[in-house]
């Protein structure tokens, strides 16, 4: 069993559908300050300042696996949409252009400590503005990383891909079981 510190639903689900036993532990965690100026290692800073501040407060507690994903259209790092019009912007920024997810775990425990950066690229057709604007009305990009939801809108659109999908849905599980069992 390992525990996951994120209160990310859907980190849980990719556990749970690859059949990892996990407690979920949801905190808050202090991402300001997080050097943006390389786009590529900035989910790993993120997922490192979350471990640090964890065992700031769990002590004691083993098998604890963190992650963190962005998503970099033309270079620049796509957070969390924090409005509507957020994301509308940025799901206009990744339509018919290639996109990138990068997700970065850190798992922590007495036997065995990994760290694992992966990418996934998606090229992205054009994406249809009544789409988009019913995407954005359902309120489904709330919470995810560049307001991509690769399971769900921005799936129709994939003209190719190059990585794992878990990449893109906020974990690399198959690279994560490796370390596991």
């Amino acid at each position: 069993m390992i525990y996951l510190a994120s209160s990310s639903p859907t980190r849980a689900l990719i556990l749970k559908n690859h059949g990892i036993k996990f407690e979920q532990i949801c905190a808050k965690f202090d991402e300001s300050g997080i050097d943006f100026s390389n786009p590529y290692t900035y989910a790993y800073k993120v997922a490192n300042a979350k471990k640090e501040q964890f065992f700031k407060i769990y002590k004691d507690i083993d098998r604890v696996l963190f992650a963190d994903s962005a998503v970099v259209v033309n270079n620049q790092i796509f957070g969390k949409a924090s409005s509507d019009d957020e994301a509308y912007a940025m799901l206009k920024a990744q339509s018919d252009n290639f996109s990138s997810v990068v997700t970065a775990m850190i798992f922590v425990s007495k036997k065995i400590n990994f760290v694992n950066s992966a990418i996934t690229t998606y090229k992205f057709a054009k994406f249809s503005d009544d789409d988009l604007r019913e995407y954005i009305a359902k309120k489904d990009y709330v919470g995810k990383a560049g307001a991509m939801t690769i399971e769900g809108f921005n799936k129709k659109y994939i003209i190719s891909q190059n990585g794992l999908t878990s990449t893109a849905m906020g974990l690399s599980v198959e690279i994560l079981k490796r370390y596991l069992w």
